[in-house]
């Protein structure tokens, strides 16, 4: 049996990894950047700790702040047309992953979105997107796997397309600290749920089980104390 394993091509982790983000903007070469985020991020302050660090290193920016975690059809469609408008070259996309608007912007052919769902027949790799996740859970960051809402049938369909995944990845824990309590919890939760079933899959092999088995054991050990930190941080803002 012949296995396949995909990740993204370059992976920053570690405290400060967001400092890395202008280096590897001016490295490919591209002037101005399609920051997509979310309002919640950005009345919470994080989405400017990127954009900070664009103004330093003179990079332009255009902020798309309609993002969402769990996009609908629409949601993706907005964010096409929005791009477009923006004349950026590159998208960072801080949270909310930016998934399928990236990969359309490429193939205007699938624009109805639906045309995305299951292994998509896309021709051309997704416009260059470096992604900075806030919260800990599906890996859309790093995975070649994503999911939209169809509000009209009242559904969600995953999309699986090697030609979507970003190209860059910046995990920081210091971002990751910056979200509510309760968000810490849920989105922690939610990452034991994946490390265990792609441990338990009939398609798992060698490389993935290290990887989840990994991913479990830290959980176990470091949920309870970030939570516990998350609460002491934001007391005020919590429900």
């Amino acid at each position: 049996m012949v296995n396949r394993f995909v990740l993204n091509t370059i992976s920053y982790h570690g405290s400060s990894a967001i400092k890395e983000i202008p280096g590897e903007i001016q490295h490919h070469g591209y002037t101005k950047e399609f920051v997509c985020s979310d309002l919640d991020l950005v009345k919470l302050g994080i989405t400017d700790k990127v954009i900070n660090l664009l103004d330093e290193a003179k990079i332009l920016w255009s902020l798309y702040s309609e993002d969402k975690p769990n996009p609908m059809i629409h949601n993706v469609q907005d964010g096409v047309v929005a791009f477009k408008k923006s004349g950026a070259d590159m998208i960072v996309a801080i949270g909310g992953s930016a998934r399928a608007a990236d990969v359309i912007a490429e193939n205007s052919e699938f624009s109805d979105v639906v045309s995305l769902e299951g292994i998509a027949p896309t021709k051309k790799h997704a416009t260059l997107a470096l992604a900075a996740p806030i919260t800990a859970g599906t890996e859309a960051e790093v995975t070649i796997n994503y999911v939209i809402a169809d509000p009209k049938e009242v559904r969600k369909f995953v999309c699986v397309d090697t030609n979507d995944i970003p190209e860059i990845t910046v995990v920081d824990p210091d971002m990751m600290a910056l979200v509510l309590a309760g968000l810490t919890a849920a989105t922690g939760m939610d990452t034991p749920t994946h490390a265990i079933e792609g441990y338990t899959t009939t398609a798992a092999l060698e490389l993935s089980d290290m990887f989840r088995y990994k991913a479990t054991e830290t959980i176990s050990h470091n949920l309870r104390d970030a939570y516990a930190e998350a609460k002491r941080g934001k007391p005020a803002q919590e429900p």
